[in-house]
């Protein structure tokens, strides 16, 4: 009844399950006992569980802090937004504070030898994927994507990125007076591999070639194609602008590994052609991938 009341699919709550658990993996395992605080409610969290540490000898845990902090978000949201807007990103906060909670009473221990530079890395990887397997839902896990969403509805003159970036470079300059200048730069750092790694999540792994080929010789290169790559191709009427001549032109798709080969065939069939090689960051339809998301 969740899932259908949530209008979550299984697949849909399993990526974020599993996002969600790498997420916390990485906050709770690498960046809290070095002091890494990485923007947003975990990093918020991490600076006011070493406050309470520090000055009442209190072990406050993120799993809670993380619920506490992200109540009157979440409520205000779904005044504004509407339920349909927070649904998913509820599921994110209930699993991110289960799973913080869970790797806490595992007291899960990896030696570091302390060093920070490799607590950051790996902190990075795991907040990266965890946060790209969400936000590929379309969910998020929780709070100041909510609240930068929130202040755009409430104030569209400050737009989503720039309030974001504002709330968590709050955030960081807080983790300066707690934990020092070393961490927050190696925090930066976290920030710098998780948004590179959210990025290449949601644009897609799968990448391609798209090769555009102006030659006078493209029916016998598109035959070459189909028989030795086996892959289709298009041909596209063009006219050249400075000869005033109409002529074609072949557009094909191509993994990386059988670019070469194609080059090859190009060189063989027309060695004057003219040939344009792009970066296709996703490819999805008959011959490569499927997307259900």
């Amino acid at each position: 009844m969740m899932f259908k009341f949530l209008g979550l699919r299984y697949k849909d709550f399993f990526m974020i399950a599993l996002g969600t658990a790498l997420f916390s993996f990485g906050i709770e395992i690498f960046a809290k006992p070095i002091g890494l605080v990485t923007g947003g409610v975990a990093g918020l969290s991490i600076i006011i569980s070493k406050i309470f540490s520090i000055t009442f000898n209190l072990d406050v845990s993120l799993s809670l802090l993380n619920i506490i902090i992200n109540i009157p978000i979440f409520i205000f949201s779904w005044l504004v937004n509407g339920f349909e807007f927070v649904k998913k990103s509820l599921v994110g906060i209930l699993l991110v504070s289960f799973w913080l909670f869970v790797f806490q009473k595992l007291s899960i221990t990896i030696d570091m030898q302390n060093d920070i530079f490799v607590a950051a890395i790996l902190t990075g990887v795991f907040d990266g994927i965890g946060l790209g397997l969400i936000l590929r839902t379309g969910a998020s896990s929780g709070g100041t994507d909510m609240l930068a969403n929130l202040v755009y509805k409430l104030f569209p003159k400050f737009s989503i990125s720039i309030t974001l970036f504002i709330i968590d470079a709050i955030i960081i300059s807080s983790g300066f007076f707690v934990f020092g200048l070393v961490n927050t730069v190696y925090a930066i750092i976290v920030i710098f591999i998780s948004s590179k790694l959210i990025n290449s999540i949601l644009g897609g792994l799968r990448f391609a070639k798209a090769v555009f080929i102006l030659s006078q010789k493209t029916n016998e290169i598109s035959d070459r194609i189909f028989e030795d790559l086996n892959r289709g191709n298009t041909e596209i009427t063009c006219r050249g602008m400075y000869t005033k001549k109409e002529g074609h032109m072949l557009f094909v798709v191509v993994w990386p590994k059988e670019l070469v080969k194609l080059k090859n065939i190009i060189g063989e069939v027309d060695p004057g052609a003219f040939i344009t090689i792009c970066s296709a960051q996703e490819v999805l339809g008959q011959g490569f991938l499927t997307d259900e998301l």
